[in-house]
């Protein structure tokens, strides 16, 4: 190799030392009970009542999309995971803060594969978006522009926020599905984001307090602008899709949540996330971090002074 290829290389960072005591007691119960409640989404869940199910076809395909789409959103949660994993590492991080990173990895992976088994058995599996919207709306899923621009804790705290949304809108759709496959999907996959929620709370209570003013600011912003921006663009709702395709969408939706496949109606998402916000904002007020007016959450309820709303 020429001695001008070498110098082009980027240097990678030493991770060395690597500290092996056990610092933060809590995370590293986290990573204890992954390891003993670990589960297998191919030897687990028996997916033959979806198989053998009397379903129309248009109830299938309309099943495989959404548990597509929820495929998709939990992929996008794979590269996030690698990203926070690497800066632990060159951080220097303790290593039970890697550990829970990478069983993170690990179970988004099942999450990710459980629902595109429960959309192959429904029949209409899709590996990608039919739909130019969502082509346009998934690489903002692996965007870490607003990542960096946070510290490594404050960006986990705005993960954690949107993991404890996820489980608000995965209980109700819990609680939707009337196939036992798909309840026992959506249990265990709560079960998992359980832990996520718990290592969110652990790291408000020891970090949040050291933040910056300007740093509570940027992450009460960057949550709402992530939700706005892409999770309610068909992921937790289809509030602010095309009109056309949230029509499409909303439609599919509406009728794989009519047949128990574990589905939100299009018209309970808001409040659900609405309820979930309320939430958070009470969760994260305590520590000083508040999170703007979001106009398609706040809008009906009068909430929003006109120099307040999320642009």
């Amino acid at each position: 190799m020429q001695p001008s290829m070498l110098e082009e290389l980027v240097p990678v960072p030493n991770p060395y030392p690597v500290v092996s005591e056990v610092l933060y007691p809590e995370v590293w119960q986290l990573c204890e009970q992954a390891r003993n409640l670990a589960w297998d989404p191919f030897k687990d869940i028996d997916y033959s009542d979806l198989e053998k199910a009397d379903l129309p076809p248009e109830v299938r395909a309309a099943g495989g999309e959404w548990w597509s789409l929820r495929a998709w959103m939990e992929h996008g949660a794979i590269p996030y995971g690698a990203e926070r994993l690497r800066e632990a590492i060159f951080d220097h991080q303790p290593f039970e803060i890697k550990q829970h990173i990478t069983n993170f990895i690990a179970e988004e992976l099942r999450h990710h594969e459980v629902s595109f088994r429960i959309a192959k058995a429904l029949g209409g599996y899709e590996p990608t978006p039919r739909a130019d919207y969502f082509k346009q709306i998934i690489p903002r899923f692996h965007d870490e522009k607003d990542e960096k621009a946070m510290s490594f804790f404050a960006g986990l705290s705005v993960n954690t926020l949107f993991e404890q949304l996820s489980g608000e809108l995965l209980q109700a759709r819990y609680e939707n599905a009337r196939f036992s496959s798909i309840k026992e999907a959506c249990r265990l996959v709560l079960r998992d984001e359980s832990r996520h929620i718990q290592f969110g709370r652990i790291i408000m209570r020891r970090f949040f307090g050291e933040l910056s003013d300007e740093e509570k600011v940027v992450i009460g912003a960057k949550f709402a602008k992530k939700l706005r921006g892409s999770l309610l663009n068909g992921v937790y709702a289809v509030v602010n899709l095309p009109e056309d395709e949230r029509e499409r969408a909303g439609r599919n939706r509406a009728l794989a949540a009519e047949y128990g496949l574990g589905a939100t109606h299009p018209e309970e998402e808001i409040d659900i996330i609405r309820r979930g916000v309320d939430k958070i904002r009470k969760d994260v007020g305590q520590y000083g971090v508040e999170i703007p007016c979001i106009p398609e959450i706040d809008d009906s309820r009068g909430l929003i002074p006109p120099h307040q709303a999320v642009e």
